[in-house]
């Protein structure tokens, strides 16, 4: 064999098994993807900051973790997500470290068990599982996920199920604007009068590298002063 034709049968050959490894199953095509971002209160200072690593099997989310730190980089709290290959479903634990409050979701066949537990008093239940449903960062994933049909104008009606409360809640997904490649999301409670007195979600993601670039809404975690207080999040990669 000339060595000219030996190295056309090699290059082509290195590039099956390129191709081989994109089309395997998700187990031998993992990557992971970091990013952080900055919570800045309404005054605009930052409250806290926050450090996320997704492990991806294949397109699909396997597990995640969100470390938070203090404005001085001390460790406060952190989330640890088990991703359900059902898009939107994460069983999860969330931990606080400056108030020991901690709260979570484990997804059973067909059950989702919440938890949480305040001032050293544990509390579960359990909710028959849906495909409505949404846990967790699994809020992010289905958008990943469905972000063209909110895109072109599909609202999405979910349950969004908040261990916090122990129960799950009737909201609605839909896309507010567009500008350039960012697409403005809203996370909305569905009841029309219950939406005049509740606290909704923004949310805006970068269409062309499906990327989460910014969140306006209520902080999953207390300030020093223990409140839950309304955080502008921005995100770096």
């Amino acid at each position: 064999m000339k060595s000219k034709d030996h190295k056309i049968i090699c290059c082509m050959a290195f590039l099956l098994i390129i191709l081989a490894l994109c089309l395997a199953p998700g187990d031998v095509w993992s990557r992971a993807q970091t990013f952080s971002g900055k919570a800045t209160n309404k005054n605009g200072d930052i409250e806290y900051i926050e450090k996320h690593e997704i492990i991806y099997s294949g397109l699909r989310a396997v597990n995640s973790r969100t470390t938070y730190y203090s404005p001085d980089n001390q460790v406060i709290g952190n989330l640890v997500s088990e991703y359900d290959p059902e898009p939107g479903l994460s069983g999860y634990t969330f931990s606080d470290f400056r108030n020991g409050y901690e709260d979570g979701a484990r997804l059973l066949s067909d059950r989702i068990c919440l938890f949480r537990t305040e001032d050293l008093k544990r509390e579960e239940s359990c909710l028959s599982r849906d495909q409505k449903q949404i846990v967790g960062q699994g809020f992010h994933h289905f958008i990943l996920n469905n972000l063209e049909p909110i895109v072109q104008g599909n609202v999405f009606h979910v349950k969004l199920v908040l261990p916090s409360r122990l129960d799950e809640f009737a909201f609605r997904i839909k896309k507010m604007e567009e500008e350039g490649s960012h697409v403005f999301i809203r996370l909305e409670i569905d009841n029309w009068f219950l939406r005049l007195i509740t606290p909704h979600v923004d949310v805006v993601y970068d269409r062309e590298h499906s990327r989460l670039v910014s969140y306006r809404g209520v902080s999953n975690i207390a300030n020093e002063s223990g409140e839950y207080a309304p955080v502008r999040i921005e995100y770096t990669y």
